[in-house]
């Protein structure tokens, strides 16, 4: 999946925990991640990957790894997840992702 399709992605997620629907249906929004994977040569899967930890509410935290989705260790693996985005970029777009989503974020408020 491209960056700029995860961005999306992720900031349509903040948008439906942050705005409530104006059609009277209401969904109960659970704490969730949405770990994104980055590939090397275009097609592995690489050292790296960013893991967003979205709350009810639609704030969320971001955590950085550099090692592998499967590879990694901490809690926040053990949490429920929306969705696993495979990012066609190298892991050096870490950054460059998570800077799109806050920068989002920060224009939709």
């Amino acid at each position: 999946m491209t960056l700029d399709g995860i961005v999306e992605n992720l900031l349509s997620e903040i948008n439906m925990r942050t705005h409530p629907r104006t059609d009277g249906i209401k969904y109960q929004f659970r704490e969730c991640t949405f770990p994104v994977t980055f590939t090397r040569d275009g097609y592995k899967e690489a050292d790296g990957c960013a893991i967003f930890l979205m709350e009810p509410d639609g704030k969320y935290t971001v955590k950085k790894f550099d090692s592998r989705y499967m590879d990694i260790k901490d809690p926040i693996r053990q949490i429920y997840h929306g969705a696993i985005f495979d990012c066609e970029e190298e892991p050096t777009k870490m950054d460059t992702l998570i800077d799109a989503v806050e920068k989002g974020v920060s224009e939709t408020k």
